[in-house]
């Protein structure tokens, strides 16, 4: 459901039902098969979708650069309003489609107290494996954020409120459908790591993922030929510079998302790309992931704080 109305004050929910989402046709993109694996093990269209929209609310880029890199992000994107409380600045019975998700997004934003120490207006929230994510427990939100992996949080200009925008990739390369949720309220608040903090980290799990997958061998213990593990993780580190990140983004921010890329493809190469591969590592990865998680996290909050110092300032 949907409401629509200018705030303040808030409009009450009306149980206005929102259209189907428009899919946008998008030609899938074919890739080697550890990279695809790669792709769906350790990548999620949010945190970049999160990082372009903080700088763009924030006054770091440009319209039509946020548009190019969006394309470049999942492809097409479209939303869907689940249960939104929004301004009066689209039309919830018709789809959304990019220009509509965004015109929501700035309106929603627009005209908030920013500042470095202050809630930031864009958020990423991610989740997985013995790691829910840090929103309303028992709610259908909370369900799709779980089967999802990932949402990006939206802080309202007026306090008190948040958007949450779950991502839903659409099958055949269709692109991303965002799906839309409004919370009155405090959402569960997020672990805060630091910077320094998540490096160290990283740091520290990078040098035992190397160690525990170099020391067990998996492929020749199953005694199949399988490429160098180096080759294999520098060709996946190589995918992950492929999606462009903002030219502003914070030089601290940018290294924790390089050491994460890289601390993720180690692993992917460990877990293996065949049936039962890499499965007696699962109990030391999993808090390894966790550790991803926590540092994209942590460079995206990073990222978007010191953009709304900038715009705090300006």
């Amino acid at each position: 459901m949907a409401n629509q109305g200018s705030r303040p004050p808030r409009p009450t929910r009306a149980g206005v039902p929102a259209g189907p989402p428009r899919r946008l046709p998008c030609a899938p993109m074919e890739r080697p098969p550890v990279e695809r694996l790669a792709v769906d093990q350790v990548w999620t269209p949010a945190q970049h979708t999160a990082l372009w929209l903080g700088a763009w609310v924030t006054g770091q880029v440009a319209y039509d650069h946020l548009l190019d890199a969006l394309d470049a992000v999942g492809g097409p994107h479209s939303a869907e309003l689940i249960d939104a409380t929004v301004p009066d600045v689209v039309d919830v019975d018709a789809p959304l489609d990019r220009s509509g998700l965004l015109r929501l997004v700035r309106a929603v934003t627009e005209g908030g107290a920013w500042a470095r120490d202050a809630e930031p207006p864009v958020r990423l929230v991610l989740s997985g494996p013995g790691e829910a994510p840090a929103l309303p427990a028992g709610t259908e939100l909370y369900d799709a954020a779980s089967r999802s992996g990932a949402a990006i949080v939206l802080a309202d200009a007026t306090p008190g409120w948040h958007h949450v925008l779950v991502p839903d990739r659409l099958p055949g390369g269709g692109g991303v459908r965002w799906r839309w949720w409004t919370v009155e309220g405090h959402l569960p608040e997020p672990a805060h790591l630091s910077p320094g903090e998540a490096d160290l980290m990283l740091a520290d799990a990078t040098r035992r993922a190397a160690a525990a997958i170099a020391a067990s061998g998996p492929a020749a213990r199953l005694g199949v030929d399988a490429p160098d593990p180096r080759l294999m993780v520098g060709t996946l580190t190589d995918h992950f510079d492929l999606a462009e990140l903002p030219g502003e983004l914070p030089r601290r921010a940018g290294g924790l998302l390089a050491r994460a890329d890289r601390l993720a493809a180690i692993l992917t190469v460990g877990r293996g790309g065949s049936p039962g591969v890499g499965a007696a590592h699962d109990p030391h990865l999993i808090p390894l992931w966790r550790d991803i998680r926590a540092a994209r996290v942590a460079a995206v909050d990073h990222a978007v704080r010191e953009w709304a110092a900038d715009y705090a300032g300006a």
